[in-house]
């Protein structure tokens, strides 16, 4: 009679052993999968970062080339303009090329699939050179917004420069 007893003890161990080895290997599973799962959802959001800051420097980029062409037209064939000479090319107009950055961010805004772009400055430190800053601000993929400390949006910012000639 011990001896059945200690055998279904032993039996009953056995099974206690077995029985918390049970799962682990679920949990663990589960475990990485999540790990996974954000991990795929973090560096797709960072991507997508990177790819609005590049179209945003496209965006600066093509508005500084238009700038550095918006010459004042009618100050030029007044006389009040500077002529150009072989070395440098005729001076640039502030309002003339606020007006037309201004007149080509809302082409080239849907052309890179940015919405909202301001233009934060547009100046001529030598009135040779046309420096055109451009701002956005972007919300990261996949709701991750709500997760993070920067929940309304993250501001990007791009500045291009173009020199007439």
């Amino acid at each position: 009679m011990r001896r059945a007893r200690d055998l279904r003890r032993a039996r009953d161990l056995k099974r206690a052993e077995e029985a918390d080895d049970a799962g682990s290997i679920s949990l663990l599973t589960l475990g990485f999968a999540i790990l996974a799962i954000v991990l795929i959802l973090v560096v797709s959001a960072a991507t997508q970062m990177q790819l609005q800051r590049t179209r945003l420097t496209q965006i600066a980029d093509e508005l500084a080339l238009d700038a550095a062409d918006a010459m004042d037209v009618p100050a030029y064939y007044a006389g009040a303009a500077e002529r150009p000479t072989d070395q440098a090319a005729v001076g640039l107009s502030p309002t003339s090329m606020r007006t037309v950055v201004n007149g080509h961010l809302a082409g080239y805004s849907g052309r890179y699939h940015l919405e909202h772009v301001a233009v934060v400055a547009v100046s001529s430190p030598d009135g040779k050179t046309a420096v055109v800053s451009v701002a956005v601000v972007v919300k990261p993929l996949f709701g991750l917004e709500a997760l993070l400390p920067w929940s309304d949006g993250i501001t990007l910012n791009a500045t291009s420069s173009a020199r007439a000639r």
